[in-house]
């Protein structure tokens, strides 16, 4: 018997449901960590395949193996080419200035002049003390070319940094700027992380798919699948809570707490025969995680340290499928 429990149909946390602006999106609020590190990394949706483990969680199947649904990300190394100064206004986070470090491959990939005169970190340095209560984030591009996603331009992501203060967060992004970063030095297996992608796109639907809204009676009107009425006589419009015809999927979703089950750059044990639908084979780091996310095969998909993690990292014990 399937579960009565599932998330309201139609509803209004979703407002408006329209097609999501950029494909990468930007970041608002991160887990900040004593630890100077980064808190996140841009991966991409490989496919899913199957793994057994150990069950280690409160449940009646703890210390008997499970088979559970697992979603393979490949994650290319990313190459940090500035670092974004913030200060904390009434107004919210104010951006200071960007200091970019300039290198060969990061004017080739950005399409930027090597001979251009950009912040460097010296300024970067000498404006920390100006901004009162600031933080310091990272910006890097992913490295696609090595991977198994044939694309043209590579993406542009912001990252936060972690930190007690921003002096932390200085001497830390000071050691990685314009140098090429692993996922292996921001996710450790067994922790818990966000994933922040855009769904799959369904493009103009109705509203019974849209919304989940119950057919019309066979001798109703001679339709089926519309809405029956629009609202009340008061008010005289149409409110926007009515379920109506429009846009379904390609919207930004966050989900939360996705356990991860492994970290490694050993692409045998990532890759299957014949390679994964509608993508290939994974040709670098990649990322074994728990359950599913949203988007499709080579959807863009940025993952963050855990915002509302309720349990403790633990390394898992996979018995098959890695």
């Amino acid at each position: 018997m399937s579960k009565l429990i599932k998330p309201r149909a139609s509803s209004l946390a979703f407002k408006p449901r329209k097609r999501s602006r950029d494909i990468t999106p930007r970041i608002h609020s991160w887990r900040f960590t004593d630890k100077a590190q980064l808190l996140g990394f841009p991966v991409y949706k490989v496919g899913m395949r199957a793994a057994g483990i150990v069950d280690d969680s409160q449940s009646p199947t703890k210390g008997m193996e499970i088979t559970v649904p697992v979603t393979v990300l490949e994650a290319p190394k990313i190459t940090v080419f500035g670092v974004r100064l913030y200060k904390k206004t009434y107004a919210g986070d104010q951006c200071i200035g960007d200091a970019i470090s300039v290198t060969p491959k990061a004017a080739g990939t950005l399409g930027m002049k090597a001979d251009t005169k950009h912040k460097d970190i010296n300024w970067l340095q000498e404006n920390i003390a100006k901004a009162k209560g600031g933080f310091l984030t990272a910006l890097a591009f992913t490295n696609t070319d090595t991977a198994g996603i044939p694309k043209k331009v590579a993406d542009i992501v912001e990252i936060g940094i972690g930190g007690k203060s921003a002096e932390d967060q200085f001497e830390f992004a000071k050691s990685i700027l314009g140098k090429d970063v692993s996922v292996k030095d921001v996710i450790e297996e067994g922790e818990y992380i966000d994933t922040i992608a855009v769904t799959r796109g369904h493009g103009w639907q109705g509203a019974i798919k849209r919304h989940g809204i119950h057919k019309q009676r066979r001798k109703a009107t001679g339709r089926r699948r519309h809405v029956g009425t629009l609202g009340p006589w008061t008010p005289h419009y149409v409110m926007y809570t009515t379920p109506q015809a429009g846009q379904h999927g390609f919207h930004r979703r966050t989900q939360f707490n996705n356990r991860v089950l492994a970290v490694g750059d050993d692409v045998k044990k990532a890759n299957i025969p014949g390679g994964y639908p509608h993508y290939g084979e994974v040709k670098t780091d990649f990322i074994f995680m728990k359950g599913s996310v949203p988007g499709t095969q080579k959807r863009f998909i940025f993952v963050r340290k855990a915002t509302r993690a309720t349990s403790q990292a633990r390394k898992p014990q996979i018995v098959w499928g890695y």
